[in-house]
């Protein structure tokens, strides 16, 4: 399958799920000549008008109403019939002033039904070439209407379509009509929806009947309409009440199959599937009006939807005041529609289970009233399985991600043969779409397309680009003329204009095999003593134009994917290629330069459009071993350009180093925060690309170097732009953490004796220190504590911004932005814009302020996106390697002790695992609470006997260090953690 087809399959992103379950779906894929058939079809095929009728008394027609016949197209014939209403409920049936009449005598609707049958053969034998199904008593019967306007809809479409429509029951009881006048426009099979991510975004929406006639021919049965009833094309609600629409009075049509003292029991079995059925309909939205009036009075709360991936009943809205809790969205009903990331607007409620005395910590609760904008999607990932009662009409789609609903998809959405090779189908992983959702237990949707085999590294893959709607196709000829082509070179006119460094050492420090290098440094020490330290970054901005084609689309991928087994990049390749700084070429660069004295005291800067000329290229392990002074520092060292020696890499490397760690001290002694999460690095199989072993990263000097002196351009930077471009600074901020939060995690620790000061950024990291520099295990936890409380940081416009709202709380700096990674995010890219105007080098920057908080919206979602699809990614390789050296036995050190489950950090992987304890356990188990705080929970074990090994008890609370068996499970993302039995 072609990957940078993914877009395709994932462009259509907002989806309204407040419209009527009778909206659009897309269209089954179909070729072009197949298209054309059914518009000509449409224009010629005629529909009869169903006439009304009751269940049980068929009253006369005007023969010349019932004979005619309209031709028009399925969209005329369901417009036209979208009023007729079909109830199971037994109650009269009013035609204008006069209910139906019901026979009286115990036979008598059977003879009557026998002699219609009589009359309706000796009719046909009289009329034979007229018509095989004529209009009894001015009706048009089931099948009828399953010719004349139901299987047209499906004349052009894609054989397996066809072959799932014979499954319908009308279908089977009109089994031996003619397939000749079921299908008289069938041409060739347009393709089947199971070619993997294709789909056409622009394709025209299916024609769907709203309340569509259905008019039940003899024999009739519940079960009989029922099915006609489920009919994808058919209404998927039928109102109980008398509609008249364009002067037509169309009246109820009723099927009542029992008498009077069946009718009093079937009351009240729909008396209770009415409470029911409301019990799981979502409320709605309230209007515009009310949501305004309600932020403005404080009555309503507007905030960032999180849900809970382990109990998706629970989800989370941030108060205002984040030194207040969350907000807890309680189920399915209350979260209404909503779905994770979406920007939502919640009404506070009581909840009456809880006590008056309840002090501080009762958990305030709200429920989802309005969605202001739907960041998510609506699709996902998961598996296509039957109902549970076989249906035919409709199959389960299950979602990996479980605060995604599962989803009721109709079968002409199913792939070839699904309903009979359905165990075919077990391991297959589709993409689906939501298209409405007014039923707490299900959503509708549809099949967008087949992305693979689970457990298929490739497949796998593509599954996470398109869960975290992430498109990677590649830039296509349309754009190729607005970038120069590899064999470009400098013009001497741009060096002219530009300061000359290309005498200087300057090098770069990037990971192994590195290939968009974004900066590089250089140091030379001035006749003062003093040094001039340069940070030079890639001037992308001088080969991407602004407001191109080009632009916008670089704009829209908004930052490089980075994946275990592969980089998607923001720019062409060849662009990437161009603007990397690779040494020994000559490369243009964006540079920022300071006089710092020995004892790292900045003194000033200035900023320079500059040509250089790298002299080498070095990973950190080479730029560690300098810094660690190893005897094979030399030896291992790569090739170096432009005349300088290893020995004048060597003297500018231990300088910085020396610089950098001064400014890293001072950074923390005011009041920085550093919490570091696990990442686990991968060296892959060059043959098949698995995973052939795995390490953690390490966070060394050389790292430490490079991060002060980035960091120190940015920082030097945003305070350029903002003082600049006031109102158009593209800036960088981190809100505050929640103080709730914070305040519960010190109190649950403090029983433990970990006293962490939650009162700064500063505070924290210093009570932290003495605590994470015990154990790595210990260190896992508590980092893994101390930042679910954390906000994401992100790029916003200064307009219209308070001063509170720049500062970086991470930092504890009061104004910061991203500068130094242009080739791989977008946001740099409109920091350079700027600079560039503030030193004169371009014109200022026309920019509306809504363009630019559009831009920094794109950005924080694309980075969000893009991280979630790198952690996945990690993951992903992370189980791939258990799998293949299963089972795979180590240390995991405990995080939180439930009643039935604890929470572990696999130590060496980073690995979050969640074990339970149930019947499967060699032995017993108890979780022991105490009051003094959750933490202290305490769960004590007793392992069984047995032939070889004694009973053995075992007691396992927070930060203990556990020996866990980690085996692949069913499904490829599943691991199996099991606890070892202690020696």
């Amino acid at each position: 399958m072609d990957i940078p087809s993914l877009r395709d399959s994932v462009a259509e992103r907002n989806v309204d799920n407040n419209r009527p379950s009778t909206s659009s779906t897309s269209q089954p894929l179909r070729s072009k000549s197949s298209v054309n058939n059914k518009i000509k079809e449409n224009k010629s095929s005629p529909c009869k008008k169903s006439p009304k009728k009751s269940a049980n008394a068929k009253q006369k027609q005007d023969e010349n109403n019932s004979r005619r016949n309209s031709t028009t197209s399925v969209e005329e014939v369901t417009s036209q019939c979208q009023d007729l209403n079909i109830s199971n409920e037994t109650e009269p049936v009013v035609h204008g002033d006069k209910p139906s009449e019901i026979p009286k005598k115990k036979n008598a609707k059977k003879k009557e039904r026998l002699k219609r049958i009589q009359m309706s053969a000796t009719s046909d034998n009289a009329q034979a070439p007229q018509s095989p199904n004529p209009i009894l008593n001015g009706m048009m019967p089931v099948k009828e209407f399953f010719v004349k306007c139901v299987t047209p809809m499906y004349a052009t479409s894609s054989s397996s379509y066809l072959e799932n429509l014979t499954h319908h029951p009308q279908f089977q009881y009109t089994h031996n009509m003619v397939v000749g006048e079921m299908f008289p426009n069938l041409q060739s099979p347009a393709s089947a929806p199971t070619t993997p991510l294709v789909y056409m975004a622009n394709r025209t929406p299916p024609v769907r009947g709203q309340n569509s006639p259905v008019i039940a021919s003899e024999p009739n049965t519940p079960k009989f309409l029922q099915n006609v009833m489920q009919h994808p094309l058919l209404s998927q609600s039928f109102s109980s009440e008398n509609r008249n629409h364009s002067g037509h009075n169309h009246s109820r049509v009723l099927f009542e199959p029992s008498p009077n003292v069946k009718n009093v029991r079937r009351k009240k079995k729909n008396k209770n599937n009415e409470e029911n059925t409301e019990d799981r309909k979502f409320e709605p939205y309230i209007l515009l009006e009310e949501v305004e009036a309600g932020l403005k009075d404080n009555t309503l709360i507007e905030g960032v939807l999180r849900i809970n991936p382990k109990q998706f009943q629970h989800s989370y809205v941030s108060s205002t005041d984040r030194s207040e809790q969350d907000i807890l969205i309680d189920g399915l009903k209350n979260r209404n529609r909503a779905l994770e990331a979406d920007v939502v607007v919640v009404k506070l409620i009581d909840d009456d289970g809880d006590t008056e005395d309840a002090n501080d910590n009762k958990q305030k609760k709200g429920k989802v009233v309005y969605i202001k904008e739907k960041v998510h999607n609506r699709t996902c990932i998961g598996n296509l399985k039957l109902m549970a009662d076989k249906s035919r009409q409709k199959a389960l789609f299950v979602p990996r991600d479980h605060r995604i609903p599962r989803l009721n998809i109709p079968f002409t959405c199913w792939p070839d043969n699904f309903y009979q090779d359905f165990k075919k189908y077990e391991n297959t992983l589709f993409l689906a779409k939501i298209q409405d959702w007014y039923d707490t237990r299900f959503a509708v949707g549809i099949i967008v397309c087949n992305i693979g085999q689970s457990g298929d590294m490739m497949t796998e893959t593509k599954a996470i680009l398109a869960q975290t709607d992430l498109d990677i196709t590649p830039f296509g000829p349309e754009v190729r003329h607005l970038y120069p082509r590899l064999d470009y070179t400098i013009p001497e006119e741009e060096i002219r204009i530009r300061e000359d460094c290309r005498k200087m050492c300057i090098f770069s420090i990037d990971p192994p095999n590195c290939r968009d290098i974004d900066d590089a440094v250089s140091c030379r020490e001035l006749e003062n003593g003093n040094y001039e330290i340069g940070v030079h970054i890639s001037d992308v901005t001088h080969f991407l134009a602004e407001n191109t084609l080009l632009d916008e689309k670089v704009a829209d991928k908004a930052t490089t994917i980075y994946l275990v087994e592969k980089a998607y990049h923001m720019l062409p390749d060849d662009l990437c290629m161009l603007c990397s700084l690779f040494p020994g070429v000559d490369k243009l660069a964006f540079s920022v330069f300071w006089e710092i004295t020995d004892t790292a005291e900045v003194l000033n800067h200035r900023f320079a459009k500059t040509v250089i000329h790298s002299c080498c290229q070095l990973a950190y392990d080479h730029a560690q071993a300098v810094l660690e002074d190893r005897s094979d520092a030399e030896s291992i060292f790569p090739e170096t350009y432009n005349g300088y020696q290893f020995k004048d890499v060597y003297k500018s490397i231990k300088t910085l180093g020396k610089i950098s760690a001064a400014f890293r001290k001072r950074r923390f002694d005011n009041g920085a925060l550093r919490i570091d999460q696990p990442k686990v690095s991968f060296r892959l199989n060059a043959e098949n690309g698995l995973p052939e072993s795995f390490s953690l990263y390490e966070n060394k000097e050389s790292h430490q170097l490079i991060e002060e002196f980035m960091l120190l351009a940015n920082m030097t930077v945003a305070n350029r732009i903002n003082d600049d471009h006031p109102q158009l600074a593209f800036l960088r901020c981190h809100p505050p953490p929640s103080g709730f939060m914070l305040k519960q995690l010190a109190k649950s620790l403090q029983p433990m004796g970990i006293d962490l000061e939650i009162s700064s950024a500063g505070a924290l990291h210093n009570s932290l220190l003495q605590h994470v520099s015990e154990d790595r295990g210990k260190a896992m936890v508590l980092n893994m504590l101390c930042a679910k409380p954390m906000t994401r940081a992100k790029y916003f416009c200064a307009f219209g911004c308070d001063d509170d709202d720049f500062h970086h709380y991470a930092l504890n700096v009061p104004l910061y932005t991203h500068f130094t990674s242009p080739i791989r995010r977008y946001a740099d890219i409109m920091v350079h814009r700027l600079l560039a105007a503030s030193i004169k080098f371009r014109d200022a920057p026309e920019w509306e302020v809504d363009k630019v908080r559009m831009i920094a919206a794109q950005c924080n979602k694309q980075k969000y996106n893009a991280k979630k699809a790198g952690e996945l990614s990690t993951e992903l390789y992370t189980l791939k390697y258990i799998e293949l050296n299963s089972p795979v036995v180590t240390d995991a050190v405990v995080v939180e002790v439930k009643e039935k489950y604890i929470d572990a950090i696999v130590v060496a992987m980073g690995l979050n695992r969640r074990i339970f304890f149930n019947n499967d356990f060699p032995g017993e188990y108890k979780c022991i609470k105490n009051d003094a705080g959750a933490k202290l929970s305490k769960m004590e074990l007793t392992w069984k006997e047995t032939e070889d090994l004694p009973q053995v008890k075992q007691t396992i609370e927070v930060f203990s260090i556990l020996k866990v068996e980690l085996i692949k499970g069913d499904d490829m993302v599943k691991v199996e953690t099991k606890l070892v039995r202690p020696q």
